[in-house]
C-alpha cells in the first residue's frame, strides 16, 4: 500500500472550491479533481506493507502541537499554476504557509525518521491540486475566467485533527482511503487518541 499523511477540507472550504471547480471547468478541458478528494498533504510515505500500517499509526498518534496554540487556522486563498503559466502541468489553490502549518509538517517527517522513512529535502509548501494538465491544452478561456473572478479567497480550515490515508487503484481509478484521525491537541479524560476510518473517496472522472 502507499500511504499519505494530510488534513482534509471543511465542509465550507470544499463547497466553496466545488463551486470554483463548476465555474471554471467550461473553459479548459483539464483533469479537474473533485474537492471531495482534495487534501492539504503533510507528508508522502510512500510505499508501507500492509501488515506494518499500525506501527506509522502508533508514531503519528505521539504527535501533538503546543498547548499555547490553541487552534490552526490555515487560510485557503490565490491560485496559480505549476511550474508555471507558460508550460504548466497543474493548477492549484494556495495555501498559506503559517508557521504552525509548518510546525505540524515538520513534526510529522521527523517523527516517522524513527521508521526509515526518509526525512524532506525541500521546503514545505503546502497547495490544493485542483487540476492536471495536459501538453497543449489550450488554456486563453481559462486564464481570462480567472481574471474575471469576483474573489481569490476560498475560507479558513480550523482542522481538530489531522489523518493518515492509503492511495492505490481500485477498477483502474485512483482511490483514498482514510486509515486514522489524530487530533492535533491534546486530549483530557482519557478519550481516544485517535481514530480509525474506512471512508473511501475516488477522484473526479
Amino acid at each position: 500500500m502507499r500511504l499519505f499523511v494530510a488534513l482534509q477540507l471543511s465542509s465550507t472550504v470544499g463547497i466553496t472550491l466545488s463551486n470554483l471547480v463548476k465555474s471554471l471547468q467550461p473553459y479548459a478541458r483539464l483533469n479537474w479533481l473533485n474537492p471531495e478528494n482534495m487534501y492539504i498533504p503533510l507528508k508522502y510515505v510512500g510505499k508501507w506493507p500492509s501488515e506494518e500500517v499500525d506501527t506509522v499509526v502508533t508514531r503519528l498518534n505521539t504527535i501533538k502541537l503546543p498547548e499555547t496554540e490553541k487552534t490552526l487556522h490555515v487560510p485557503i486563498a490565490g491560485l496559480g499554476f505549476s511550474p508555471n503559466s507558460h508550460r504548466p502541468r497543474v493548477f492549484w489553490v494556495g495555501v498559506e504557509n503559517t508557521p504552525i502549518l509548518r510546525r505540524l509538517a515538520s513534526l510529522v517527517d521527523t517523527t516517522l525518521q524513527s521508521l526509515g522513512i526518509a526525512p524532506e529535502v525541500r521546503p514545505y509548501t503546502p497547495h490544493l491540486t485542483v487540476a492536471s494538465i495536459g501538453s497543449e491544452t489550450p488554456l486563453d478561456d481559462l486564464f481570462y475566467a480567472i481574471e474575471e473572478l469576483p474573489s481569490r479567497e476560498f475560507g479558513v480550515l480550523t482542522p481538530g485533527h489531522f489523518s493518515l490515508f492509503q492511495s492505490g487503484v481500485v477498477d483502474d481509478e485512483p482511490m483514498h482511503r482514510k486509515v486514522a484521525d489524530f487530533p492535533l491537541f491534546k486530549q483530557v479524560g482519557g478519550r481516544q487518541l485517535y481514530r480509525k476510518a474506512g471512508r473511501s473517496f475516488r477522484l473526479a472522472q
